[in-house]
């Protein structure tokens, strides 16, 4: 028997938590969103600035770490005065001490009957192991949990990397052995990657959502192996994410972690929230039932229009200058062909075209650079890219490597025409764009927006190659039948609903 089945069997005789929120219910209202305090100027601001900020800038409430009665009794009067929640309780337990905790606690228990709070404890690895340690963390939980229960509150067992319970999965494990109806487990992203699971969090997800009281989320770059961003940077897809969630039994608020997260605690949090709205808009429409993703409509079919991506497998691609697919940097994912910044090179359609319209959803990370090109040749380029005309696709807003000009914005005609409005949606978000190539004018469309449409044979086209870095490449005016290429340029990068059509000549 495997362990993570083990924990399965365990999990399914613990007792069940009550009273969340609704979140696994398709129908339901997005679920309740609040910040740790180290997201909110711990230690320097006040209760009453912390909570007055959050307010206004719309979170639900706040976690905060336990201190003492006292501090808590001014908490709560700072939040209720603006009508925000606590959430969590945040509390150190040790295993090894002879107090085990503070020896307040039952005052500061007694102090949250009747509140939606839940009080967050970690267990803290000993200094030196032994092999009693298992039951004596079984041991403090269920101690607090039954300090808590008279009072009708409930526990939540944190996993934090380096304790003795690191992740999910042992949480799961500690709760379902301490067996006590008012105490679940969590699901802390960063602390999944942080103890060297990450890989495993799909597994942690189904084994331990329907029984967690307390998830947290935050950006999270894979790739530069930054486990605490905000939520607008990073490559990880927190709506998948949340969806897998949702779909596995979880039914609680969600927390977002911000420890030492660089930057102004105001603006972030700003920033934080709008794109948390972002992602709980898009949960909402996929509770809705969103649109069937890589497949075409009847009339799609009778208009010319074919499948480039089918969601499943990449037939019908392959590298640049290669005579297969990437073996690294692209995946499948999810229902997307996902780049992963990872040097996996371009790639391009097995299939050429002359006159053509090409639709295709995009989404970057933050930062993100990528583009889809067309009059490719082979033979020119190199296997790292290729060279040709490129619709270009780019964090605008956040983009640092260089300094950008409105001719190497989003929508533009690389380095040679830029488009002539902005129509991208913010960093994160699915973008839906389309490319037409008929006789010599090409159109670049932009969430329904025509931004850019040229005549190769122009003199405003000339002139933007005689200024480009291209200025000097043989035949680059030239229109040929090409393939499309997908660009990959070091950062992550999805595509979905990829479909072409071959048009006739004007």
């Amino acid at each position: 028997m495997t362990a993570l089945l083990a924990l399965v069997l365990l999990l399914s005789s613990a007792p069940a938590f009550a009273g969340r929120a609704a979140f696994a219910d398709a129908s339901a209202p997005r679920p309740e969103f609040f910040v740790f305090d180290n997201g909110v100027g711990r230690g320097s601001w006040t209760p009453e600035q912390q909570a007055q900020t959050l307010k206004e800038l719309g979170y639900d409430g706040i976690s905060y770490n336990y201190t003492t009665p006292e501090d808590l009794a001014r908490w709560q009067k700072a939040f209720a005065a603006v009508d925000l929640k606590i959430y969590g309780l945040y509390l150190y337990t040790y295993i090894d001490r002879a107090e085990a905790f503070d020896p307040r606690l039952p005052e500061a228990v007694a102090m949250l009957k009747g509140t939606p709070t839940t009080i967050w404890i970690t267990v803290q690895k000993p200094k030196s192991a032994s092999a009693d340690d298992e039951a004596r963390a079984v041991a403090v939980v269920q101690r607090v949990a039954d300090l808590a229960k008279p009072h009708g509150v409930q526990v939540a067992l944190y996993g934090h990397a380096g304790f003795y319970v690191e992740h999910a999965l042992d949480s799961a494990r500690v709760v379902a052995k301490a067996h006590r109806s008012n105490l679940g487990a969590t699901i802390n992203l960063c602390h999944e990657y942080m103890s060297g699971v990450g890989d495993k969090v799909d597994a942690a997800v189904e084994a331990v959502a329907a029984k967690a009281t307390r998830v947290s989320i935050n950006g999270v770059d894979v790739a530069a192996k930054n486990y605490i961003t905000r939520l607008d940077q990073g490559d990880f897809d927190l709506v998948a994410y949340l969806r897998k969630l949702r779909a596995a039994g979880y039914t609680g608020p969600i927390g977002l972690q911000a420890y030492n997260v660089p930057g102004d605690p105001r603006q972030n949090l700003a920033a934080n929230i709008a794109t948390w709205r972002r992602i709980a808009a898009q949960l909402d429409e996929g509770a809705a039932g969103a649109t069937a993703q890589n497949v075409l409509t009847a009339k799609e079919k009778a208009d010319g229009w074919k499948l480039l991506f089918d969601g499943k497998t990449t037939t019908g691609w392959k590298g640049f200058a290669k005579q297969s697919f990437p073996t690294e940097g692209w995946v499948v994912e999810a229902g997307t062909i996902k780049g992963l910044g990872r040097k996996g090179g371009d790639i391009i359609t097995t299939t050429a075209y002359g006159d053509f319209e090409f639709a295709w959803d995009w989404r970057l990370s933050f930062q993100g650079n990528s583009g889809v090109k067309y009059f490719v040749d082979e033979t020119r380029g190199n296997a790292g890219g290729a060279i040709g005309h490129e619709y270009q696709t780019i964090d605008d807003d956040n983009y640092t490597v260089m300094s950008l000009t409105e001719r190497q914005k989003t929508g533009a005609w690389y380095d040679v025409i830029p488009p002539a409005k902005t129509a991208a949606r913010p960093v994160g978000e699915w973008n839906s764009s389309r490319l037409v190539v008929r006789g010599t004018t090409v159109e670049h469309w932009l969430n329904g927006t025509l931004v850019l449409a040229y005549d190769m044979t122009s003199v405003e086209a000339a002139r933007g190659i005689a200024t480009s870095k291209f200025k000097d490449v043989k035949g680059f005016a030239d229109k040929i039948r090409t393939p499309i290429l997908l660009q990959d340029h070091d950062t992550v990068v999805w595509f979905r609903n990829l479909k072409v059509r071959e048009l006739g000549s004007r």
